[in-house]
């Protein structure tokens, strides 16, 4: 068990149900007035799989407006779970096409904030030790295989989103408001069969799995949840990892430190 809380971003168009799923699926909790989400939420709680613990912080976002970054709070936390979370919600409402096509748009900014994150860091802890006369072949062709990814990122094609960026980016999609789809004649055109379309489109170009389901009616969340286990068993490995890494560079640069700050 890793004592870092796993992080999981909630993120998504207005009004596609974040918070009601987020609510629903915590407190058994769900609303018919809407309210619309302003300010990050965070929230605190343990998942058990029957073989470990994880702590997680869910973090509930509001929609993020590339046209309007103004407000210094939504674009801190905006660039905060694109590059910290350690696993995203996508959610979209099944019955607005536009609310899916916003997340096609997220999933690409996270994956360029991601990678362009990475390498940066990557390359300031290169240059230190190159300062140092240390060097690691391994650790430069990653960085190399980095700006790759974002050379292929730069054109908005779905087809150059490889199967490479989701090594940064763990995604679960998930299609909320499945209900509406039988029971309001202004979505009698939206069929399962469009749902398969769309689970196919995410598995080829997010490497994810989408997961239906209905917060009004609490249908599929345990079954949302399950997939968020599944995905937490690896996400915790990497924290693990992430955190031993920064260890090692601070315990590194700190005897350097001792090295040439001696009392005399």
């Amino acid at each position: 068990m890793c004592d870092q809380p796993i992080q999981i971003a909630v993120l998504g168009d207005k009004a596609v149900g974040k918070t009601a799923i987020v609510r629903q699926w915590l407190y058994n909790d769900f609303s018919t007035l809407y309210s619309e989400t302003n300010l990050a939420t965070y929230h605190f709680t343990s998942l058990f799989n029957g073989q470990r613990l994880f702590h997680i912080r869910i973090i509930d976002t509001p929609r993020f407006d590339d046209t309007n970054n103004t407000d210094p709070q939504q674009e801190w936390v905006r660039m905060y779970c694109f590059r910290r979370a350690h696993l995203f919600l996508l959610v979209f409402d099944i019955n607005r096409e536009e609310t899916f096509n916003y997340i096609k748009h997220i999933y690409r900014e996270i994956v360029r904030v991601r990678l362009g994150y990475n390498n940066n860091n990557h390359q300031q802890y290169q240059q230190y030790h190159h300062h140092h006369h240390h060097h690691h072949a391994h650790a430069h062709s990653h960085s190399h295989h980095q700006l790759e990814i974002l050379a292929d990122l730069t054109n908005d094609d779905d087809e150059q989103i490889t199967i490479r960026s989701t090594t940064y980016v763990p995604v679960i999609v998930v299609a909320n408001k499945v209900d509406l789809i039988s029971t309001d004649l202004r979505f009698s055109n939206i069929t399962l069969t469009n749902s398969r379309d769309i689970q196919q489109y995410v598995k080829k170009n997010f490497k994810a799995n989408t997961i239906q389901c209905s917060a009004k009616y609490h249908w599929h969340l345990v079954l949302l949840f399950k997939e968020v286990c599944r995905m937490l068993e690896t996400v915790e490995d990497t924290v693990a990892k992430q955190a031993a890494q920064q260890a090692r560079r601070r315990l590194h640069q700190q005897q350097h430190h001792d090295k040439h700050c001696r009392v005399m």
